[in-house]
């Protein structure tokens, strides 16, 4: 696999351009390598999970150099003071075209599900962006950060996710989406070390991501 692109780096922290089809860390019964374990072969350093991104997910991922990085950078993810932002194809035409979705989300039988009580409260402010047919591009901002929190939320909309079949998206003519169309867009938060402002935007390599 080619390198991991650094689109930020200093003695604590890095911002990387997480691939495709690679996980960041290590789940029971998978092999291969991590996102972890090739920018541990990359630079030649142990390094640290901050935040997680799904597999199919590409895009702003923040990794910790050292052990401090990833302490300090623990509650600002906490509290939700990283400000996020995704980009996501999604089936149909979300009505209305822009707005808030708020919801308790509970893991069950490996899926995420919304539940009326019992679970973690989930925020998403979503915007149309573009229509590309019979699917339309999203922007997406995380007020939480629960685990396939936009999948969930754009299926509860009425419009999954572009080849996100576990969360509802059914292909139709000459659809041929390898992996779900999301990708981890902006990203930015005030250094808890450093004190400066650190704020990435990535373009998506896909052309029916671009913005």
């Amino acid at each position: 696999m080619a390198a991991i692109p650094i689109l930020h780096q200093d003695d604590h922290l890095l911002v990387v351009h997480k691939p495709a089809s690679v996980l960041v860390v290590n789940a029971p019964g998978r092999r291969g390598k991590t996102v972890l374990d090739l920018l541990a072969d990359q630079l030649g350093a142990r390094v640290y999970a901050v935040h997680r991104l799904d597999e199919g997910t590409t895009g702003a991922l923040v990794i910790a150099l050292t052990e401090a990085g990833r302490d300090a950078m623990d509650p600002l993810f906490r509290e939700h003071a990283v400000q996020r932002e995704y980009l996501a194809l999604v089936s149909g035409r979300p009505s209305p075209a822009a707005g808030r979705i708020e919801s308790q989300l509970r893991e069950q039988d490996g899926m995420v599900r919304v539940v009326s009580h019992g679970g973690q409260l989930a925020i998403t402010d979503y915007e149309t962006l573009d229509r590309r047919g019979r699917l339309t591009l999203v922007c997406c901002r995380l007020a939480t950060g629960r685990r396939n929190q936009i999948r969930v939320h754009m299926q509860a909309l009425g419009c999954p996710i572009a080849g996100d079949r576990k969360y509802g998206y059914r292909a139709r003519g000459d659809e041929a989406f390898v992996r779900p169309m999301l990708h981890s867009w902006r990203l930015a938060f005030d250094h808890p070390i450093l004190h400066g402002r650190v704020a990435i935007e990535v373009p998506p390599l896909e052309p029916e991501l671009a913005p």
